[in-house]
């Protein structure tokens, strides 16, 4: 049954226009009623068009996220308030490269950690997180950074890779 409502998913309800159209939110709700099904996804939320969301693996969206479009989730758990921006791709996943004698397309590839973004945490526009990561509470993070460390509570992050550039007060 999980498997009729992820081809729903993406076949129809990945599309439909985002939610500041006209029937925005009709669609927008439609959207969240098939996520549902295969992925934990808590009240209030707005699920734009474009989102990919792998299976619903490990999927959990908290209370009052906005998720824009074209956004990659894959092996996460978002707290409650979280926005992230278009673009974003958040990896659950990394390939197997640790023999050489074997091309990496066919090592497979590993599971990591699950990725935490903790509350009120706001990504910006086309931002990629590495798998198994920790963003905590008030973190922001710029556009285009690429995270590869844990980022620490109401701070700053930009750049590639992502660095601090100051704390929240």
């Amino acid at each position: 049954m999980k498997s009729i409502f992820v081809g729903l998913y993406y076949i129809l309800f990945s599309h439909l226009p985002s939610s500041f159209f006209p029937m925005g939110r009709s669609f927008n709700s439609m959207r969240i009623m098939c996520l549902r099904r295969f992925a934990k996804i808590g009240t209030g939320c707005k699920i734009q068009s474009g989102v990919y969301v792998g299976k619903g693996e490990n999927i959990e969206i908290g209370n009052y996220c906005q998720v824009n479009e074209n956004v990659q989730l894959s092996n996460v758990r978002l707290g409650n308030y979280v926005m992230i921006a278009p673009g974003v791709t958040i990896l659950g996943r990394m390939h197997q490269h640790s023999d050489t004698t074997i091309p990496m397309v066919l090592q497979g590839e590993i599971d990591t950690a699950q990725t935490i973004i903790e509350d009120d945490v706001w990504i910006g526009t086309n931002a990629i997180i590495m798998p198994g990561l920790t963003i905590q509470k008030g973190c922001i993070i710029a556009a285009g950074a690429v995270v590869t460390k844990n980022c620490q509570s109401y701070g700053i992050y930009g750049g590639v890779p992502a660095t601090l550039l100051k704390i929240r007060k």
